[in-house]
């Protein structure tokens, strides 16, 4: 099984904060809010990725820290991209923690965590942190970070990066 870890500020979110809350209606009285919008541009270029590796998708992002995985798979689905593309989520736990760790350490630690326990056929990361540096120390190859930042930081939009995410996950 191929497997895409995913970040949402970033390659999915970006440039949307003041737009202010989105209403997501799973059917009456089911309503909740997420902070902004996503990029819809992005989320079908996410879409696309999934459709042409059959990929499933873990989320990495914080946002697991605020909603559940019903609530997020119901976001995702609002733009666009099926639920059930939505495997699991990183355990927020860190078995490497260090005193001083940042997110950017953690983040690569919990999806090392994940690839050691369920060994996905091939995977790649899909976020806006810096993660190659924290992957290399754990020996993962860099190549498995695809840095997608919208317009911020060093990454591309994630739909400038619809085909080397495919090649990477058809490897």
């Amino acid at each position: 099984m191929n497997v895409i870890f995913i970040d949402i500020d970033g390659p999915l979110a970006w440039g949307t904060w003041q737009e202010g809350p989105v209403i997501i209606n799973k059917g009456y009285a089911n309503e909740f809010k997420i902070p902004y919008p996503w990029v819809q541009e992005d989320c079908d270029a996410l879409n696309q990725i999934i459709q042409k590796t059959d990929a499933a998708l873990v989320i990495s992002s914080d946002w697991k820290l605020f909603f559940g995985l019903n609530q997020i798979s119901s976001i995702f689905e609002h733009h666009g991209i099926p639920r059930w593309s939505i495997l699991d989520a990183t355990s927020n736990y860190n078995p490497k923690k260090k005193l001083s760790s940042g997110i950017e350490w953690d983040r690569a630690c919990q999806i090392h965590h994940w690839v050691k326990q369920y060994k996905p056929k091939n995977w790649i990361a899909i976020d806006d942190l810096p993660l190659k540096p924290h992957f290399k120390y754990l020996e993962i190859p860099q190549w498995r970070h695809v840095e997608s930042s919208g317009d911020f930081g060093d990454g591309k939009r994630l739909r400038e990066m619809v085909d080397e995410c495919i090649k990477k996950l058809n490897k």
